[in-house]
């Protein structure tokens, strides 16, 4: 197979990259900072720069005939607080890519379209639609990010046009060592601050490093599995299980609740990533007879933090 990636440096990127490597597939990373993501990444990978805000003439080269192109480009949610100018700046990075990758793919001659484009999007699509688990089927709720994941998918839904087999990647709460979205959370546990937050009756899903790779390399091949795909282990929590079971395996208490007033203070906007419920099952994964390799939270955790049990 033959798969560039966009935003190859990322948690998702960097194991999906090592993942294709590992098999012999030729796999080109798109980066804005090249060096910097050599070194991140197996020998064999072909690194290229690339500013989606002004792509190279070279781009629609890049992608002609490959078996998949990998969208993975978006800044962090979690880092800055969303002022005016941050939310400007997450959407640019997610939309920027987006109309780059298919402009350059419409720019080819249709006997050398990529087969499938494989954009990210996100399980805050669903954010509050706690009735019963959403599926793909589940519409969007109107929250800012709910939004910004809607616009973020009608820009790649734009290559359908093209007939080019698109999935939309709705991932959760990705486990694994020196996740960053896991590494805020173990933090007031590790510091005796853990506690529920807010009511802690808000659903979390979640899922393995491993298995988010192998359903996007099930999607990369796959030709039943279009449209949305939720990127996700099958059962949710509650947030107050959750921050238990995270508890347990750091051996700390959890047994100093935030109220969601001072979460909201403290956090401002952003509270809706802890306060805001996301659950959420794999349906077309399921479908799709994928065998998730790790079902268990708590051993997903302690593989994720090195705790053993």
């Amino acid at each position: 197979m033959r798969v560039v990636v966009a935003g190859g440096s990322g948690l998702i990127g960097r194991a999906l990259v090592s993942s294709l490597a590992a098999d012999e597939h030729d796999v080109v990373v798109l980066t804005r900072r090249p060096q910097r993501v050599a070194a991140q990444l197996p020998q064999g990978v072909r690194i290229v720069g690339w500013d989606p805000a002004a792509p190279s003439p070279d781009l629609p080269l890049l992608l002609a005939n490959a078996t998949a192109v990998v969208n993975l480009c978006g800044a962090s949610v979690g880092r800055w607080p969303w002022t005016g100018r941050r939310r400007q700046a997450l959407r640019d990075s997610r939309l920027q890519p987006t109309h780059a990758l298919v402009d350059a793919i419409a720019a080819l001659p249709p006997s050398e379209w990529p087969a499938a484009l494989l954009n990210a999007s996100g399980s805050d699509f669903y954010e509050g639609r706690d009735e019963q688990p959403a599926t793909e089927q589940t519409p969007p709720t109107g929250t800012f990010l709910a939004r910004l994941c809607s616009e973020w998918e009608g820009a790649a839904r734009r290559a359908e046009e093209l007939d080019v087999r698109v999935v939309l990647l709705r991932p959760s709460l990705v486990l694994a060592p020196r996740a960053p979205a896991l590494e805020r959370l173990a933090l007031p546990v590790r510091l005796l601050l853990g506690g529920r937050l807010g009511s802690g009756r808000q659903w979390v899903s979640w899922i393995a490093l491993e298995d988010a790779v192998g359903l996007l390399r099930r999607a990369i091949v796959g030709w039943d599995i279009d449209g949305p795909l939720n990127l996700v282990a099958p059962g949710q929590v509650r947030q107050s299980e959750f921050v238990g079971l995270l508890a347990r395996v750091l051996r700390r208490p959890a047994r100093l609740p935030m109220p969601a007033w001072l979460v909201r203070l403290v956090l401002g906007r952003q509270s809706t990533l802890v306060l805001g419920s996301r659950r959420v099952a794999p349906a077309k994964a399921l479908a799709s007879s994928y065998q998730f390799r790790m079902t268990d939270l708590e051993v997903a955790l302690r593989n994720a933090l090195g705790r053993p049990a």
